[in-house]
């Protein structure tokens, strides 16, 4: 009776609490236990197709949440319902240890590396440089997916790397396309010497801005961009055009706002 012992339920959950399957794999439940932990990476994944809508992120929330619920409380039941497990050569203290390590240093990181640059990834607005549709302290969904196969249109909202800094992710409008002739003249747009009906722009005169600007001709996979706030936007006026292949994906809608659910347009 030596290599018998009983599980303890409050250590199950705390080792699934921090490792989804782990409490499992503790109670010598080791297949249950990598399934569990392997299935909930794959809902990590495959679920997280819905967050491109705000009720994606609701059923997001729901599954996710839900699944991790479940894995506890079967570790837990599972605990309970053992009187006593003959140790197996995975019940360790130091496998426990390196599996928690390959899930929450390897994986998981892994994971949310390979959601954020390719399905969808959260941001968090930081400047008044898109007003009113964007404030300060907005949290938004944006698509890391949609440019991939199709090019960015006149009026999205796209996210870039800043061409003064790779390092820095920016979100501006798109309001001119390759080939296209932009013009500025007292706050009024023309692209190709046509009156844009500019519904985005947004006028303080808090900063001094350009507010004649051009004509310029957008280059090749280039795009030309403006903040919606245009008295107080870095934008292509002042550094010029953004590479359509630096364009990382289009904004969706906010999660955590007063304005909370509401699409970007």
């Amino acid at each position: 009776m030596d290599n018998f012992r009983k599980r303890k339920p409050i250590l199950a959950f705390l080792l699934s609490l921090v490792t989804p399957g782990l409490g499992q794999i503790y109670n010598g439940q080791f297949k249950k236990g990598v399934s569990y932990l392997l299935g909930f990476a794959l809902v990590y994944i495959v679920s997280s197709f819905l967050l491109v809508k705000f009720y994606g992120l609701i059923l997001y929330l729901i599954i996710m949440i839900g699944f991790f619920i479940f894995i506890l409380i079967d570790a837990v039941r599972g605990a309970n319902r053992l009187k006593a497990i003959a140790l197996k050569p995975f019940n360790k203290w130091y496998i426990y240890l390196i599996i928690f390590l390959l899930s929450n240093v390897v994986v998981i990181p892994l994971l949310r590396s390979t959601i954020k640059n390719n399905i969808i990834q959260a941001y968090r607005i930081p400047s008044r440089a898109m007003e009113p549709t964007l404030l300060v302290g907005d949290h938004l969904m944006a698509d890391m997916r949609i440019y991939k196969s199709q090019k960015p249109q006149r009026g999205d909202l796209i996210i870039f790397e800043f061409p003064k800094d790779p390092s820095k992710d920016f979100i501006k409008r798109v309001i001119g396309l390759e080939g296209e002739k932009v013009e500025l003249i007292n706050n009024k747009i023309y692209i190709n010497d046509k009156l844009l009906d500019d519904r985005w722009g947004h006028f303080t005169k808090d900063y001094p801005a350009l507010d004649t600007f051009g004509p310029v001709v957008v280059p090749k996979d280039s795009l030309f961009v403006l903040g919606d706030n245009r008295d107080n936007s870095n934008d292509s006026r002042y550094w010029g055009f953004v590479n359509v292949g630096k364009v990382r994906g289009k904004a969706l809608y906010l999660y955590w706002t007063s304005r909370i659910g509401m699409e970007l347009k």
